[in-house]
């Protein structure tokens, strides 16, 4: 070839190669820049898309379906006319690996041992056994996973017109919900309290929910739904499911169904309907007759007011087994013992012992700060006969005119030997040292023996007390993890006497060394009917219900539930002695001596004694005997000539020598009740009957 001739054929190369590039520039800067410059990425020009693919290759599978997976997202798996199979090959002992189409061999077989067949199943079952938790199906296994459990059902749109009058459904909520968080931290800076409890914090949570929703699917089946939580009555808050067919067809079986809050309206005198129900009612037609099934739970009781001369006249209906608890405390053994005896005589209680003062601390729960200190309470301050023999003296130096021990500081041992150890150690006093010196030197357990707590001062309209029969009522609820403890000094027979310590008799010290006071304790943290303090919480008290009583109006009675036959004002059972069959239980608890004069001599009425059988200001009714439905019941039939066996089917001793909670269990001995009226312009408790379960069917 000559120069000529090569010339041109460059010449017509390099055309070429300048039309390609001015007709397809991107591609040539592409490729023709990386030639040159490898290590930098050639720039795109705005506006043309980018030649560089953003997945792998498809690559070829030269390997079985096993072992060579390929991970492209983008490749399509094998079509369903490929067949994979492993089939056992007897011969060679392994597991041959095929895949066909039709008849021929898509791919080479390929084999894998016994081990490899097994880990395969392994990995291959775990692999479908998630996929079904998960509720996916598994392609490479096969699995059918979790499908919608409604898939299988043919719900024709004739079926739910039918069924609820049509396809529309409405659901409409709203409301709110508030969410409250907050801390709240006070600093008081007074020097009588340490520095830590100066410095108090609590945690602050409140919610406010006000929701409401209504609802419709179709035309019959409606919803109703309201909830507030700062609703003042239950029955504020509405829940209603109803399900009407009337307006459709008259020839529906089932007329009507509810659900929720619903009602129980009769046209009959003779029974009365409800209002307020909480449950199911369904209303039936066949044919003329009609049918309506209610079952419910009740939640309104019907009362029947009447008011007279601007009062307004209530009854009360209270079970003996819920006396007043945790309120009413005698100060000491003694006074227990001589108060039956003191009410012998009525209206006038016959007492040498007079109460002159009394101060009342209770555990501090409220996080006071004014009037609280630290206090030890005793339970065998005070007690001529102490729980802990240890302490008790031969003979009690102060005797009352029956030569029993008085009640006072000096009739034990216990605190005249630690004002002894005062005297010569006054750190005995210090709050941080006086639990380990109580029960090291004196062998006395926190709980039974004593109780150490930070208690309160209860003012003198929180509690009142009686200052001859020596009981004290406290206005509040004491919890039953709260401490209730007493000094007290009164006078026996003109002679003045002290239980515990005033808070005028010891300063409470400094902020770091506080002085405890020694009290007598009527309460402990917790309820042991093995204690002698047990004794103290008087269980003859009952509430009413009644505030500012007025005399005149007021009625109180005791009926006895007989077995099948009804509540009795007596007991006229067949073992009854005849002293006591018929004669009205008034009487025989000993609320009924005296006429409406005042008079000894019973005349049918209630003895209305105020400060004693009855309490003017809080309408509490208490009875002249410590156990009445117990002891002093079964001891009335004993002197009657009652066998002492036959007497456990009357007394309810169980309610006296246990917790109201372990008493409950014997239901079959709570058979007297507690009946009456009384009128007053106030009322400071609401009685309240548990809802009961109903279910009735009318035609």
């Amino acid at each position: 070839m000559t120069k000529r001739n090569i010339l041109l054929a460059v010449t017509g190369l390099l055309s070429v190669s300048v039309l390609f590039a001015f007709t397809s520039p991107e591609s040539m800067r592409a490729h023709m820049l990386t030639v040159f410059y490898p290590n930098e990425v050639p720039s795109i020009a705005p506006g043309y898309p980018s030649p560089v693919d953003t997945f792998p290759p498809l690559q070829e599978r030269y390997d079985d379906y096993i072992n060579g997976g390929n991970a492209n997202p983008i490749d399509l798996r094998d079509p369903a006319v490929i067949e994979q199979n492993v089939d056992y090959d007897p011969e060679s002992g392994m597991y041959i690996i095929s895949e066909k189409i039709g008849d021929e061999f898509f791919r080479t077989p390929t084999y894998m041992t016994f081990d490899d067949y097994v880990k395969w199943r392994e990995q291959k079952q775990q692999q479908d056994y998630f996929d079904r938790l998960q509720g996916v199906t598994s392609a490479s296994s096969g699995s059918a996973g979790v499908g919608d459990p409604i898939a299988g059902l043919e719900i024709k749109n004739t079926l739910i017109d039918r069924l609820f009058g049509g396809t529309n459904v409405d659901i409409r909520p709203q409301g709110n919900i508030n969410l409250t968080f907050g801390f709240d931290y006070q600093k008081i800076e007074n020097p009588i309290l340490t520095l830590r409890q100066q410095r108090n914090g609590n945690f602050d949570f409140d919610m406010d929910i006000n929701m409401s929703a209504t609802g419709k699917i179709g035309e019959k089946l409606n919803l109703n739904f309201n909830y507030n939580t700062q609703a003042t009555f239950d029955f504020d808050n509405q829940m209603k499911l109803n399900y009407d067919t009337k307006g459709f067809s008259e020839d529906e079986i089932i007329q009507n169904i509810e659900a929720g809050n619903v009602s129980m309206p009769l046209r009959s005198n003779l029974i009365k309907g409800a209002q307020n129900l909480f449950g199911a009612k369904v209303e039936m037609k066949f044919g003329h007759l009609r049918t309506t099934f209610v079952g419910a739970q009740q939640r309104s009781k019907q009362q029947q007011l009447n008011i007279q001369g601007g009062s307004q006249v209530q009854q009360f209906n209270v079970p003996i087994d819920e006396y007043d608890e945790n309120r009413h405390f005698l100060i000491s053994q003694w006074n227990r013992g001589e108060f039956e005896s003191n009410l012998k005589c009525l209206p006038v209680p016959q007492s040498l012992f007079t109460i002159t003062r009394m101060e009342v601390w209770l555990t501090n729960d409220r996080l006071a700060t004014e009037n609280v200190r630290d206090i030890v309470a005793l339970t065998d301050l005070a007690e001529p006969h102490p729980y802990n023999t240890n302490l008790e003296y031969p003979s009690p130096p102060k005797k009352d005119i029956k030569g029993q021990g008085l009640p006072t500081n000096e009739n034990n041992s216990l605190y005249p030997d630690i004002s002894a150890q005062l005297a010569g150690d006054p750190s005995l006093r210090f709050s941080d040292q006086i639990v380990s010196r109580l029960t090291n030197n004196y062998n006395l357990k926190q709980i039974q023996d004593f109780e150490k707590v930070r208690a309160r001062l209860l003012s003198s309209s929180e509690y009142v007390y009686n200052d001859q029969l020596g009981f004290v009522s406290i206005n509040l609820n004491v919890q039953p993890d709260q401490v209730v403890g007493v000094a007290v000094e009164y006078t026996y027979n003109g002679t003045p006497y002290k239980i515990g310590e005033f808070t005028s008799d010891v300063p409470s010290g400094d902020s770091l060394n506080q002085n405890v006071l020694f009290v007598k304790m009527l309460k402990s943290t917790t309820a042991n009917v093995k204690f002698p303090i047990w004794d103290l919480m008087m269980k003859n008290v009952y509430a009413v219900g009644a505030v500012n009583v007025d005399p005149q109006e007021f009625r109180f009675d005791v009926f006895y539930e007989d077995p099948g036959k009804g509540q009795k004002r007596f007991l006229d059972d067949a073992n009854i002695p005849a002293s006591l069959s018929g004669k009205p239980l008034l009487q025989v608890f000993n609320l009924d001596n005296l006429n409406l004069q005042g008079d000894p001599g019973p005349d049918g009425i209630f003895d209305f004694v105020p400060g004693l059988t009855v309490n003017l200001r809080s309408g509490r009714v208490m009875f002249p005997v410590l156990e009445p439905f117990g002891r002093n019941l079964q001891k009335k039939l004993i002197d009657e000539g009652m066998d002492s066996v036959a007497t456990l089917q009357y007394a309810y001793t169980q309610l006296y020598d246990s917790t109201l909670f372990k008493a409950r269990e014997y239901q079959q001995l709570n058979r007297f009740t507690l009946r009456g009226t009384y009128k007053s312009s106030t009322s400071s408790e609401i009685s309240w009957e548990p809802s009961t379960f109903r279910a009735a069917l009318f035609g």
